[in-house]
């Protein structure tokens, strides 16, 4: 199975939520409800930001928001394709780009927060 990005919520009012994006597909971001991820949140635009999956690559565009959208704190001013490993907020609200695989991955293995608050444990249990 080919690798499928995911987007965990890392901070904000959805911490912990995960959104997969598959090929060809589309996600959109905001306050308004007819969004995909909702955020209720100031400084979050009706829609705010779009995600999209073209063969394997995860385009981010900012959906003409007021405050911007930031991929590792640079503010993206059209459109950007996502590695995984980056992290995207909007407002208050951040999400790390992950590979669906690695997530099944690490659900087999115990560990604690390091100091960077990253989960880590070298041995699988």
């Amino acid at each position: 199975m080919a690798d499928v990005p995911v987007l965990v919520c890392t901070a904000g009012s959805l911490e912990g939520n995960r959104y997969t994006v598959l090929d060809g597909s589309e996600i959109s971001i905001g306050r308004s409800d007819e969004n995909q991820i909702i955020l209720i949140e100031d400084g979050v635009s009706r829609f705010h930001a779009r995600l999209h999956n073209d063969n394997g690559t995860l385009w981010l565009r900012d959906a003409g928001s007021r405050n911007g959208v930031f991929v590792n704190d640079l503010r993206v001013t059209d459109h950007h394709a996502l590695r995984v490993g980056d992290v995207i907020r909007v407002a208050e609200s951040e999400f790390t780009l992950r590979w669906l695989s690695d997530e099944e991955d690490t659900a087999s293995f115990h560990g604690v927060p390091s100091p960077g608050g990253r989960w880590w444990w070298p041995f699988k249990t």
